[in-house]
């Protein structure tokens, strides 16, 4: 099968050129980014140019310096090779919110927004023809994004029980100055409890 991974720091995307390098059955990988498109800009020019982050519907992916980079390019320096292993899609927040309130009717499935992307590439390349079976990652429950989600398909997406229990458990925070010193103190004092 092939992939449509959606994607913002490469995670996923990299285990699964990994898995692939380790023999699983993988064909091609296609990395569905949202407005973020450092990703399909490098693989288009071949320069890495890190960005601000664009604040998107899909907002896991809001990153403009993908963290996984420099090891997919450690292990894979040649750009051609790269070029091979992978492609790479943005998907703008229009197309996110149409992928959401179609979804449900055409697949049966509230999505998330990132998953929204994956789905909006596959549509894409059906569109160009390609008649391969293709896998969307689906990569986060839409009730996560209820207020995104909601608002787009105009009702309620009941949360499973395992994410309704840790959403309803209070949230906690503590501020802390931008500094490693102030974050050890933190690690520190936590784990002498």
């Amino acid at each position: 099968a092939n992939y449509v991974i959606p994607t913002g720091n490469l995670g996923n995307a990299l285990a699964c050129l990994w898995a692939r390098r380790l023999g699983l059955p993988i064909g091609e990988v296609v990395l569905a980014t949202n407005a973020n498109r450092v990703l399909p800009e490098f693989l288009a020019s071949g320069h890495y140019v890190p960005q601000a982050s664009v604040s998107t519907l899909a907002n896991a992916m809001d990153v403009g310096a993908p963290s996984n980079l420099e090891r997919l390019t450690q292990w894979m320096p040649d750009i051609e090779n790269l070029r091979r292993a992978i492609r790479a899609q943005a998907v703008d927040d229009a197309r996110l919110t149409t992928v959401m309130q179609q979804a449900e009717a055409r697949w049966g499935h509230v999505v998330c927004p990132h998953t929204a992307a994956a789905l909006a590439v596959i549509e894409d390349l059906r569109a160009a023809g390609d008649s391969r079976h293709w896998i969307a990652v689906a990569t986060a429950h839409p009730a996560k994004f209820d207020s995104v989600v909601e608002p787009r398909v105009g009702h309620a997406v009941p949360a499973p029980s395992a994410l309704a229990a840790l959403l309803a458990r209070p949230a906690q925070a503590e501020s802390l100055p931008a500094s490693e010193e102030a974050l050890f103190e933190v690690l520190l004092s936590s784990s002498r409890a």
